[in-house]
């Protein structure tokens, strides 16, 4: 959404309709603009004009222009082609242009122009002709005040404003710019909508979803659960904000037994140890549920667990027992190993009468 990114140029007055061009960001999508004054049987003598600026690197640009504070009760029209509305409940409208200062005239003169917008199920769909047409076909979105002005002879800055249109439910809409009396110079115009971009989210999908028809709905969206879960008490629902974000979570999901998720919550994978315990517990062979497991099949492997725990205890008591056997076995073998050297010493009863008797 920086100046870099808006189109520097408005396209001719042939223009038919806007085509989409650039996403900025994930979050909106993007109309390219061209305008024209309309045409009158009679044309009106004061218009927007298009004409030809330079900007402060000296690129030439094509900008529209309207400065006629010299005649009184003016009322000066732009308008766009047909914009098809797509999938967008509101459009966000937004302006670069520069006002002079009203101080360099003496007659009545304003500071600020007007947004509108009329909806048409197509382009076909026009206003009655002149001025009294398109006071009564189109719609007030938004007045725009400039905050930075220039004098005749002297520097100014750029002014830059936001524009939201809507709500939209037609197949299209038109924009129009309304001078009542100000010396403006629209330098580029970009329209787009704004949409939550696809995500998953607490282990369900959210489709990309259009933005509500205001700045601050909250549009519930459905959502549905990745592979591997399940919906738990309520369906998982999150609400899409007027900013192109997801708040507000409802419901949820949660992995089916034999999963687990991520610590994303993104994704629900298979347990393997707990895949193979339901296989032993089916007799080897393959699981006839890969999805998951039935409530008896679960009270099997609960008893199973139960079994093996008990047995584990028994063996780990008799391990117990047998370590202090041999324990006792090895106390009694060092007693025996130290006395074991005097008793080889000590000779035999009667030996040295045996010998003084020879």
């Amino acid at each position: 959404q920086h100046s870099s990114e808006l189109p520097r140029q408005l396209v001719p007055k042939l223009w038919q309709g806007l085509k989409a061009w650039t996403r900025a960001c994930a979050t909106t999508t993007s109309w390219s603009c061209g305008f024209t004054s309309p045409s009158f049987p009679q044309p009106w003598p004061w218009t927007w004009e298009e004409t030809v600026a330079v900007d402060t690197s000296f690129n030439t640009m094509r900008t529209h222009r309207v400065c006629n504070m010299e005649t009184a009760n003016q009322d000066n029209w732009l308008r766009s082609g047909f914009i098809e509305r797509r999938e967008a409940r509101l459009a966000y409208v937004d302006l670069r242009f520069t006002m002079r200062d009203c101080r360099s005239f003496r007659s009545q003169c304003r500071e600020t122009f007007s947004v509108y917008h009329r909806e048409a199920d197509s382009a076909a769909d026009v206003e009655a002709p002149g001025i009294p047409g398109l006071r009564e076909a189109y719609t007030k979105a938004g007045e725009v005040a400039a905050e930075l002005v220039f004098t005749l002879g002297e520097g100014g800055g750029v002014n830059r404003a936001t524009v939201p249109v809507g709500p939209l439910s037609r197949a299209g809409f038109r924009l129009a710019f309304r001078d009542r009396g100000a010396c403006a110079n629209l330098l580029s115009v970009r329209a787009y909508y704004r949409r939550c971009p696809p995500a998953t989210l607490g282990l369900a999908r959210y489709p990309a979803t259009a933005a509500g028809p205001a700045p601050t709905s909250l549009l519930p969206v459905a959502g549905s659960c990745v592979d591997g879960a399940q919906q738990a008490d309520a369906p998982p629902t999150m609400h899409c904000s007027g900013e192109g974000h997801w708040l507000a979570p409802a419901g949820a999901c949660r992995c089916r037994p034999g999963y687990r998720g991520n610590r994303e919550l993104t994704a629900c994978t298979a347990i393997e140890d707990y895949v193979s315990l339901s296989n032993a517990t089916s007799g080897g062979g393959p699981s006839q549920n890969s999805s998951g497991l039935s409530c008896g099949q679960l009270e099997e492997q609960n008893a199973l667990l139960s079994a093996n725990g008990q047995m584990l205890e028994e063996q780990a008591e008799t391990l117990g027992k047998l370590a202090e056997a041999v324990a006792r076995l090895n106390a009694t073998l060092d007693a025996i190993l130290r006395r074991l050297p005097g008793l080889l010493e000590e000779e035999p009863e009667g030996s040295s009468s045996r010998g003084e008797g020879t």
